[in-house]
């Protein structure tokens, strides 16, 4: 008699795993949709994230530019301006 009544409860297990499967895989199917979704939101606000990055040092570096051209041209100047002293104080 035990045999019988764990075999029915066996049956009875398989029987509700079957039918609990289609509900179990649609919801790992919804989990697994939104968490493609979550993910593909979150690779794009990253890449807007780095473009703007990208952008925000550009214009940094640009700006920084003509500073640097205008620090080496007056260098320059005032390299000139003392080799020509020292050629008029050698004369």
């Amino acid at each position: 008699m035990l045999p019988f009544i764990a075999g029915v409860a066996a049956g009875a297990v398989a029987v509700v795993a079957i039918n609990n499967n289609k509900k179990l895989r649609k919801k790992v199917n919804k989990s697994a949709q939104k968490a493609q979704e979550f993910a593909q939101e979150g690779y794009e606000k990253t890449k807007e994230f780095a473009k703007d990055v990208k952008e925000t040092v550009v214009e940094k570096v640009d700006c920084l530019k003509p500073k640097k051209d205008d620090k080496i041209e007056s260098t320059e100047k005032t390299e000139v301006i003392k080799e020509s002293g020292n050629e008029q104080n050698d004369k």
